[in-house]
């Protein structure tokens, strides 16, 4: 682009854009390099500054850079760009430096400096005085050496690396071993395909790359949508708790074809849920009250496992159950917090729970929760294979989009339906709690209840 000077001066200045009031530098990876990338194909740089004269001298130190480091990668073909970058933060702790620390190790930086001012003095054979002044570190220093000086003089800023950590510290589920695990799987995604950038070097144009990239290798658009909104919810908190002056670049992304590529799932039909409710009663044990309680709740899995004993109210004019946190197991949403009458199969299930329950029992399935975990998983594995051999090709988590159906069919209004399955808002649940909350909803789920029949019933 051509910047102007003053009134009369203009320069043509390559790898440079603006928009809005801001200067990039971009420069396409040589096609030769473009696989150490990971794929990526542009230089992308915030110059951060509107000074015309800082713009041309940070684009010349930019290009030296990049084309040192490419010379670098072209002469060692197991060198990533990445990797450079961990050779410098490496050089820098042989002298005791970090990377854009506040307060160096004066000794540290002093032997630091004097290995490049040696090399200086080789590279120019004993020039005199002043004459150094004229010769530019990139004649005689490697990309190592280059980002190392880079990385001491640069001021300390937040990183990716750094963001996540900001994220989980005051998080409610910071301790939660799966969810951590999730969104350090989705983070470590990111910078694998983006690299260790500041955070506000990451633009929007980064992440509608990162979009286009997972898509491009095999994402279906609803997963890309979740991590999405994962690295999103990191960027908010980040931005909030570190003050940064900065608009969230995940916020509202499109993703082309958003749930086009799902496969739709049927729920059971009536004939399987027959099948399911005479097996749930002739096996009759605590595997089979799980799933029964599924049925008629519309639960998920994980909140039926995770149930304490007090949680089932037996004794009320209305029965039901609670859905509440506890410390073995979280809620997915505020709004999964819920009471749900129980009838039909799931009140059965309930009775035999509390029947069978020994002295001192806090858990409704020990067999599956202690005081510190909530083994969903295992059991969807046992209850999915059990499905099988009963001859139905359904998981049980499609019996919470089967109850979402039979409420549909029987014409229940959608904050109903929001409010049996805590899909709704948070105040949604709130409105149809205890009392005439409660036999409201129980209406609704006599209506869509299977009879049980009478053949089939006997007494725990």
């Amino acid at each position: 682009m051509k910047l102007s000077l003053g009134s009369i001066f203009k320069v043509s200045l390559r790898y440079v854009y603006k928009r809005g009031t801001t200067f990039y530098y971009q420069k396409k990876i040589p096609l030769d390099l473009v696989d150490r990338y990971g794929g990526k194909v542009l230089i992308k740089v915030n110059l951060k500054t509107t000074d015309l004269k800082q713009v041309a001298i940070q684009v010349a130190k930019l290009n030296k850079q990049y084309e040192s480091t490419w010379a670098s990668l072209r002469h060692n073909p197991n060198m990533s760009p990445q990797s450079v970058r961990d050779s410098a933060i490496k050089l820098l702790a042989q002298y005791g430096l970090q990377p854009q620390f506040p307060q160096h190790d004066e000794s540290g930086l002093d032997a630091f400096i004097d290995t490049l001012q040696a090399k200086e003095r080789a590279y120019t054979g004993g020039t005199g005085e002043g004459e150094e002044e004229h010769i530019s570190h990139e004649e005689f220093l490697s990309s190592v050496e280059l980002e190392a000086l880079r990385l001491i003089n640069e001021k300390p800023q937040l990183r990716l690396s750094d963001a996540l950590e900001v994220y989980l510290s005051g998080h409610p589920k910071k301790n939660d071993e799966k969810f951590v695990t999730y969104v350090q799987r989705v983070w470590d995604k990111l910078m694998g395909l983006m690299g260790d950038k500041g955070v506000m070097e990451v633009t929007r144009a980064d992440a509608n790359e990162y979009v286009a990239r997972v898509l491009t290798g095999g994402s279906k658009t609803g997963t890309v949508q979740r991590q999405i909104n994962v690295i999103r919810a990191v960027f908010n908190v980040v931005i909030v708790e570190r003050e940064l002056g900065k608009t969230n670049p995940f916020l509202r992304l499109r993703i082309a074809g958003l749930g086009e590529d799902s496969k739709v799932r049927a729920g059971f039909d009536m004939p399987q849920l027959k099948t399911l409710i005479r097996a749930c009663r002739d096996k009759d044990d605590d595997v089979r009250w799980l799933i029964g309680l599924q049925v008629d709740l519309g639960c998920r899995l994980g909140e039926v496992v995770g149930l304490a004993l007090c949680d089932l109210h037996l004794e009320e004019s209305t029965p039901y159950v609670a859905i509440r946190p506890h410390p073995w197991r979280t809620l997915k949403t505020k709004s999964s917090k819920r009471n749900i009458p129980l009838v039909g199969i799931s009140l059965w299930a309930a009775q035999r729970i509390a029947w069978s329950a020994k002295k001192g029992q806090l858990y409704a399935f020990p067999r599956y929760t202690s005081e510190t975990e909530c083994k969903a998983n295992n059991a969807s594995a046992t209850l999915n294979k059990w499905l099988q051999s009963l001859g139905i090709d359904k998981t049980t988590h499609e019996l919470r989009h089967t109850m979402r159906d039979r409420l549909r069919h029987v014409n229940a209004p959608k904050p109903i339906q929001d409010a049996v399955g805590g899909w709704g808002r948070e105040d949604v649940g709130d409105t149809y709690g205890l009392g005439y909350g409660l036999e409201h909803l129980r209406v609704w789920l006599d209506k869509a209840v299977l009879p049980i029949d009478s053949s089939l019933e006997h007494e725990g």
